[in-house]
């Protein structure tokens, strides 16, 4: 028995990182990236400087709360898309009420604290695809074995690099040969990623629902472990779906670390020529 609960433990550990690994670094560099930006931005400009991005990326970032509470069963009790208040640095809300029973609701809390990064990236997806057909990086295709985690994962790492690459390729394209159009999308794209990564409050929110996930995993695997089954059907359409997801994620932190290159070094050269020092965004 305690055989079958240590490889029910090391499958869940596994089927964690494949599920979530990459995504929770994805969030982990665009948070980074997004709070750098409202530092730069607070050192050079103020507190003003905020609305020159949020009034178009807080909105998307609240809608993406609010599709998903509805998605889960979610009452949603009052929803500001743009309402910055400068004491507490909070620019939108969607306040919202679930069934503590409801394990579907309960699940949903993962989905609606990082829902933000999943609809910001589709839309800019979306946006990007639709004007500069065939410019994005595809989907990535190479899946983690579990049987062979070294090779796979240095195999992930060549294609994230490469897509990487591509879009950055295809951005800065669209920068270096401006058009009006291409302009005004590249600003709107840049200011929907520089306010889709989650909040800490959003992440905060999200760990009550990855802890049931991660139950719900270990259950699983411990079925699969007594009864002596295998998941291998699983493995294709959940690798398949997360090629998907990981393709667009990518082109998110793409353009996020494009836009925080965009607003740092103009804001960087005018903190310089003001105050005579190097305009630090960590802190």
């Amino acid at each position: 028995m305690i055989d079958i609960l240590l490889n029910a433990s090391k499958n869940t550990l596994i089927h964690l990182v494949l599920l979530f690994g990459l995504t929770g670094l994805i969030t982990a560099v665009m948070f980074l990236l997004q709070r750098m930006i409202c530092i730069s931005f607070s050192k050079t400009t103020g507190w003003g400087g905020v609305y020159f991005t949020g009034w178009i990326g807080t909105p998307i970032h609240e809608l993406g709360h609010a599709l998903f509470c509805v998605l889960f069963g979610h009452k949603i009790q009052e929803v500001a898309l743009f309402k910055p208040d400068k004491s507490s640095g909070v620019l939108g809300y969607v306040r919202h009420s679930y069934d503590p029973k409801s394990v579907y609701q309960k699940v949903g809390n993962f989905f609606i604290g990082i829902a933000p990064l999943l609809t910001g990236s589709a839309i800019l997806f979306l946006l990007f695809d639709t004007f500069f057909h065939g410019s994005v990086a595809p989907e990535l295709r190479s899946g983690l074995d579990i049987n062979n985690i070294n090779t796979s994962v240095s195999t992930v790492y060549a294609e994230v690099m490469s897509g990487m690459r591509q879009n950055f390729n295809a951005i800065s394209t669209s920068v270096t040969k401006p058009t009006i159009t291409s302009v005004l999308l590249v600003y709107v794209m840049a200011s929907i990623s520089v306010h889709m990564a989650p909040s800490h409050i959003d992440l905060k929110n999200a760990l009550s629902g990855f802890g049931l996930i991660a139950g719900m995993i270990f259950i699983f695997n411990l079925v699969m472990a007594i009864t002596g089954s295998s998941a291998v059907l699983l493995a294709t359409p959940v690798t398949g779906f997360l090629g998907k997801l990981h393709g667009i994620l990518l082109f998110g932190l793409a353009l996020t670390m494009a836009a925080f290159i965009l607003f740092y070094v103009p804001l960087a050269l005018y903190y310089f020529f003001k105050s005579k020092r190097i305009l630090n965004p960590l802190f």
